[in-house]
């Protein structure tokens, strides 16, 4: 729950430049196959609460399962941040792209 919490803020802050929904399947399907941190490795923000994977085919079964949940969220989202009449973002949605949850964010430093 936490980590889909913070990859909902990273994909509202990209939402904030989009300017319609083809923009903002593109921006987040982009984000969703970025190279994120796994647990375990430097950058990732909730090490304290994920274990290591224990060898290479679990951390590619979770690296394919981080990356089907962000794909999923992403197209979720758009539907419900996008409004269908204005083809735009709703303001409403994106006021919560400004506040950090648990002072943690998903961002990778370069990003």
């Amino acid at each position: 729950m936490i980590y889909v919490t913070l990859y909902i803020s990273d994909c509202l802050r990209k939402l904030q430049k989009c300017s319609g929904k083809t923009q903002a399947i593109k921006e987040l399907s982009t984000l969703a196959l970025s190279s994120y941190p796994l647990p375990g490795e430097v950058g990732f923000p909730l090490t304290s609460m994920y274990s290591k994977p224990k060898d290479r085919a679990e951390e590619d079964n979770m690296r394919a399962y981080f990356q089907q949940l962000r794909q999923e969220t992403g197209l979720r989202l758009i539907d419900r941040v996008i409004d269908p009449a204005t083809d735009k973002p709703s303001k409403w949605w994106l006021c919560f792209a400004k506040r950090k949850f648990m002072d943690k964010s998903m961002a990778v430093a370069g990003q």
